[in-house]
């Protein structure tokens, strides 16, 4: 089930924060890495008035994605947009088959279903349903004055006013793009592990974020990718969570620790 496409509430906060002089801090993907999640909060040593929005893909794959849900669903100064791993779950949870043993076996959703607080499969799922009353309705994208930002990016060959919640969910092209797809703000995207861009025919990235190098009027990069592969198995490629502040373009970045092989 796709939420409501904007959240004009939260858009004012962030502007507000930003015309305020605080930070916003744009988090990639999380997937239930809770530790790591937390690590990276610590490191950004929030103030009063500071901000975090995360780029949605708070479940699935990680060991505590219940923890991450909670740590979100909590907070008054953290905020997320909803990313395709949520859609996938709630479409598994509210009984659609395929989707249930898609979202169990091979995208992450057993270590989710695994996280919830109960001591039967029925009490984890019952718990992990409820979560559905967090996530359904989270907007697919927040659009400020000077930033664009959604889980996966925009297609490259549509005005925004005819792009779904499925493109901003889904869509992996933003990287592809030869001109700013919106040349008053920057697109800020996850969704796509900056270390797997080889896949699309570019250099992949292993510090740092992406940028592209298709600047804005202003010489800002027209697009950031902040999935900074935390779920990648391969330990050369660094797995980290990554923000991104809005007010200054500095980079914290929280690594998982190194997976045995």
């Amino acid at each position: 089930m796709v939420g409501k496409h904007r959240d004009e509430v939260l858009e004012k906060e962030l502007q507000t924060a930003l015309d305020d002089g605080n930070s916003v801090w744009v988090v990639g993907d999380v997937h239930g890495y809770r530790e790591e999640f937390e690590l990276l909060l610590e490191m950004l040593n929030l103030s009063d008035g500071d901000l975090v929005l995360c780029v949605g893909d708070l479940v699935d794959r990680g060991v505590d994605s219940h923890g991450t849900l909670s740590i979100v669903s909590k907070s008054n100064h953290i905020f997320s947009l909803k990313g395709n791993h949520e859609l996938i779950m709630s479409q598994a949870l509210r009984g659609d088959p395929d989707r249930e043993s898609f979202w169990l076996n091979k995208v992450g959703g057993r270590a989710t279903l695994d996280s919830m607080p109960g001591k039967t499969q029925q009490e984890k799922w019952t718990r992990a349903l409820q979560w559905l009353e967090f996530t359904d309705p989270l907007p697919t994208e927040a659009v400020i004055d000077k930033f664009r930002i959604c889980h996966s990016g925009y297609r490259i060959d549509v005005p925004f006013e005819n792009q779904t919640d499925e493109d901003r969910l889904k869509s992996r092209e933003i990287f592809l793009a030869n001109a700013p797809l919106d040349r008053k703000r920057q697109v800020i995207a996850g969704h796509t592990p900056i270390q797997m861009l080889s896949n699309f025919g570019l250099e992949p990235t292993y510090e740092g974020i992406w940028k592209s190098e298709i600047p804005l009027d202003d010489g800002r990069p027209s697009a950031v990718l902040i999935d900074t592969g935390i779920v990648l198995r391969d330990n050369s490629h660094r797995p980290r969570i990554s923000a991104y502040d809005l007010q200054t373009g500095l980079i914290k970045e929280a690594e998982r620790a190194q997976i045995k092989s």
